[in-house]
């Protein structure tokens, strides 16, 4: 009976995956398929004889090639919660591929496509228009806006964020392609700086950075039109993770890495710090330290009120905030630590015109 019900199962488990058009299949859809053969098989498949009967129509199913496991066991008798779809060679199938291996040009890559031959089809048109370019003797360079237009009248093909508005740069990248291969370049967000007079002609200058908006207005006013204790040559608007890709705009400045020194200023909080940490990675050229004076300042002004927490959730790099924090007096630095591991954040604006006039302007209006 059991040999039976096995290859009945089996038949029908094979009709299953035979009918599943994607390239997965979960274990939940595959016992669904068995139970549905007849009004008895749900209480058997939940017998340990029809549990163990299952397992082994799966484990043949393997041993057929017809489905490979992904992932780990998820219970003694060896079944997995996802299993991958091995795709049978037809003569369809080979002839498709015979046909990307004709039509994809250097230096594209097939690898992708003879392995997905049926994303082939869905992204023949895309390759097609990528073939065309490839073959023109010719290529100015552009940027990557004006390429995803001039090839398929989307500005934003390749770099946009709407649903299915990126769906060039996946090809791109199944076809082993870079952007320099289609002759364009991204490009980055422009920063937003004030210099102090003579700034060109000054050496050795104190260049900061601000992650927010209303911060930057202060310290300008307040630290770089005013008197302040504070030498303020340069002051950058790094609007948050966008300085990350804008700061290659400082080459424009004739910084010299050797003698300029750079500061950066954002929120007490796992992401502010993150950014700082990213930004020194980045560009390891620079030297770029935290400006521990303010940071030290909005730390004791909002110690002082009912602590907050972050308003989204932030993903905490313990490494990020202890090399953050060792730059602080070892008293503030443990405050610092525990304040940012158990959630809470300050913001910069803790530190207001008011609040910088007291901590950084000159005594006496010097």
């Amino acid at each position: 009976m059991e040999h039976k019900n096995a290859e009945t199962i089996k038949i029908s488990l094979k009709n299953e995956i035979d009918g599943n058009r994607k390239r997965f299949i979960v274990l939940e859809q595959l016992l669904s398929a068995a139970e549905q053969i007849n009004s008895d098989m749900p209480v058997f498949l939940q017998s340990p004889v029809g549990q163990a009967v299952f397992a082994h129509v799966i484990s043949s199913l393997i041993e057929d090639q017809v489905i490979t496991p992904v992932g780990k066991p998820i219970n003694a008798r060896g079944l997995y919660s996802k299993y991958r779809v091995i795709q049978r060679v037809t003569d369809q199938t080979q002839n498709l591929r015979n046909q990307i291996v004709q039509t994809v040009l250097p230096p594209a890559k097939i690898d992708y496509y003879l392995k997905n031959p049926q994303d082939y089809l869905l992204d023949q048109p895309i390759i097609d228009q990528i073939n065309a370019y490839l073959k023109q003797a010719t290529k100015d360079w552009i940027t990557v806006n004006e390429r995803a237009y001039e090839l398929f009248g989307d500005e934003k093909f390749f770099r946009g964020a709407g649903k299915g508005r990126s769906r060039g740069e996946t090809v791109l990248k199944r076809l082993g392609l870079s952007y320099s291969d289609l002759a364009c370049e991204e490009t980055v967000e422009p920063f937003f700086s004030f210099q102090k007079q003579g700034f060109s002609s000054l050496t050795g200058r104190n260049i900061y950075i601000v992650e927010n908006k209303d911060t930057f207005w202060s310290m300008k006013r307040t630290m770089m039109d005013s008197p302040s204790q504070i030498v303020l040559d340069m002051l950058i608007y790094g609007e948050g993770k966008k300085i990350l890709s804008s700061f290659q705009f400082v080459e424009d400045y004739h910084i010299n890495p050797e003698l300029e020194q750079f500061y950066y200023f954002g929120d007490l909080d796992p992401e502010g710090i993150s950014i700082y940490r990213e930004l020194t990675v980045k560009y390891p050229q620079y030297k770029i330290l935290p400006f521990y004076p303010g940071y030290l300042a909005i730390l004791q002004i909002g110690l002082n009120r009912e602590p907050s927490k972050t308003p989204n959730e932030q993903r905490v790099n313990q490494d990020h905030i202890d090399r953050f924090c060792h730059g602080f007096a070892p008293a503030w630095a443990t405050q610092l630590r525990n304040h940012l591991i158990n959630g809470f954040y300050i913001p910069q604006e803790a530190l207001s015109a008011t609040e910088m006039k007291i901590w950084f302007g000159c005594v006496n209006n010097e």
